[in-house]
Formats: C-alpha cells, sequence, structure tokens
C-alpha cells in the first residue's frame, strides 16, 4: 500500500510542477482567467497562503480517524478470537457503553429543538454534520479503551496513548498524500479560478 501511495505522491508533485508551468504558459498568451504561479502575485499566494491551503476539515478528519483507528485495532476489540471471561465481560461492558454514547448522540439530535440541529432544525448541514467523524472517532476511542483496559490488552494510559501514536504511524503515507492534494488543489483554484 505504501508503494501505491509514495507513486501517487510523486504523481501529485508531477502534476503541481505541470500546473506551474501550464500556468505560466496559459497567462503568457494571454489566456483569459489564468493566473501564473510564477508571477510575483502567484509567488507570494503560495508561500504566504501554504498554511491556510492546508487547514481544511479533511486533514484533521483524517488524524482523527487514523487514532481511532490505531486505538480500536490495538485495543483487540476486532480480534475476538480469544473469548476468556474477560474479554466477554470487557465486550459487554464496551457494548454498553457504545450504546450510553449513541444515546447520548441521538438525544442531542433527534429531541425536539436539539442543540446540534442547524437554525432550520435539519440534520444536514448542522452543528451535528460538521461534528459527524469527530464524535465517531471520540466514540471510537472511548469504546474501543474501555474494552482494551478491561480486557488488559491495555495496561495503562500509556498503552492506549501508543496505540493512538501507531494509527498515526500506519496513516502517515495517507496524511503526506493528503497534504499534498490540498497543496494541489489550493494551486488549481488559484490558477483557475
Amino acid at each position: 500500500m505504501t508503494k501505491i501511495v509514495a507513486r501517487l505522491v510523486f504523481l501529485l508533485i508531477v502534476a503541481e510542477l505541470l500546473l506551474v508551468l501550464l500556468s505560466w504558459l496559459l497567462s503568457a498568451t494571454q489566456t483569459e482567467g489564468v493566473r501564473s504561479l510564477l508571477s510575483s502575485e502567484g509567488i507570494r499566494f503560495m508561500f504566504g497562503q501554504f498554511t491556510y491551503m492546508l487547514l481544511k476539515p479533511q486533514l484533521v478528519w483524517l488524524l482523527l480517524l487514523a487514532m481511532a483507528g490505531g486505538c480500536v485495532w490495538q485495543s483487540g476489540v476486532l480480534h475476538p478470537s480469544q473469548m476468556a471471561f474477560r474479554r466477554r465481560f470487557a465486550l459487554r461492558v464496551a457494548l454498553s457503553l457504545l450504546v450510553v454514547l449513541m444515546l447520548c448522540a441521538a438525544s442531542l439530535v433527534f429531541i425536539p429543538h436539539a442543540v446540534l440541529l442547524s437554525s432550520t432544525g435539519r440534520i444536514w448541514p448542522s452543528p451535528f454534520s460538521r461534528a459527524l467523524v469527530p464524535m465517531a472517532s471520540a466514540v471510537a476511542i472511548v469504546v474501543s479503551s474501555c474494552y482494551g483496559l478491561l480486557s488488559r490488552t491495555f495496561i495503562s494510559l500509556h498503552d492506549i496513548f501508543s496505540s493512538l501514536n501507531w494509527g498515526l504511524q500506519q496513516a502517515s503515507p495517507f496524511i503526506i498524500l493528503c497534504l499534498l492534494l490540498l497543496q494541489f488543489y489550493g494551486a488549481c483554484c488559484y490558477v483557475f479560478l
């Protein structure tokens, strides 16, 4: 999988270089609506707006999902091969906790005049829809941490932190890819919009 992502990263870098060249050629031929990335304005944009191009929810979602995935995977909740009493008990408690958290989330959305609905009373778009990925990640981390601690897969908080870190390590190629995609998208918007 890493080789595929590495190839995609290479293709994005080549595409970025081609975009710089294309923007210069099209602006040199005075094509309407095209700005050059090699002009003084374009260079200022690329350096001055780089951080703002990366400030997108998708990058935060990727980080949160990676941490949640690492915690779920390392907790052992997906590997129910050894269903000893401790693991069965941990699974019951974790599922109970999941139900309680889902009921809490549902009460913030589905009761009349719920706080996470939009001002018009809709679910989409609303604060709930914008917070869906962070909420799901937090629920996954809490439930799998509970399972891991009760089943003794996690011995301490350090183990939970290590599982979050492990998830980020596994997702690091995708984080790099996401950074380059966001930067390429921002450059395309500058050149053509």
